[in-house]
């Protein structure tokens, strides 16, 4: 796992050359993010599985975060709405999930350097379709083949010194997808890939 620190140098490595290898991994986003977050929640809230609308992961340094979703579902258009400061230093795992013993109510969560945040209650309208944008988060077994979904991303886009900002999972329809931002200093690709981690397509945004 790599480590991002505030410093203009790491040991013997330039800070501008660290970001670079950074990059050159995909951005330095990892299955043990997601997963530690997982278990985090569940050890939290007691339960061996949860609803869940929208799990993002962002990838360290993301000072340059953009995000460009295509058909973006009403759900995802609420989450990122909700005034999250989403650029930062580290790697940090997101989370809106249902509460368990409420199901008609939302928590947000994130987790970055092994801690869980507290919950961070979300409004709910009452044309909001939870039943209809939620998933279980056992569903989504491709969240620990994040490394291999990163490469595939960034062989599949065709850019240039590109690298992941960001992976969001969320539910398209009745397919629960995971969508990555691959981005360059041209530009950027979406590609999608099913719950199990299979690719199915890429597009230039």
């Amino acid at each position: 796992m790599i480590v991002m620190t505030a410093t203009g140098c790491i040991g013997a490595v330039d800070r501008g050359d660290f970001e670079d290898i950074v990059h050159e991994r995909g951005g330095g986003l990892v299955s043990t993010l997601p997963n530690e977050a997982i278990a985090a929640l569940r050890e939290r809230l007691s339960v061996n599985d949860f609803q869940v609308g929208v799990i993002m992961l962002t990838a360290p340094n993301s000072s340059q975060f953009r995000l460009v979703v295509p058909d973006q579902p009403d759900q995802l258009t609420r989450f990122l709405d909700g005034k999250h400061d989403f650029a930062g230093p580290q790697a940090v795992a997101r989370m809106r999930i249902r509460v368990p013993q409420q199901p008609e109510q939302l928590d947000d969560y994130s987790f970055a350097h092994g801690a869980l945040s507290t919950p961070s209650p979300v409004r709910v309208a009452a044309s909001d379709d939870l039943d209809g944008e939620s998933f279980a988060v056992s569903e989504v077994t491709g969240l620990s083949r994040v490394e291999e979904i990163v490469d595939t991303a960034i062989a599949r886009s065709g850019l240039d010194n590109g690298y992941v900002s960001v992976i969001l999972v969320n539910r398209f329809g009745r397919d629960v997808l995971i969508t990555v931002n691959v981005i360059s200093p041209r530009a950027e690709a979406i590609a999608q890939f099913d719950s199990t981690g299979a690719f199915i397509r890429v597009q230039r945004a």
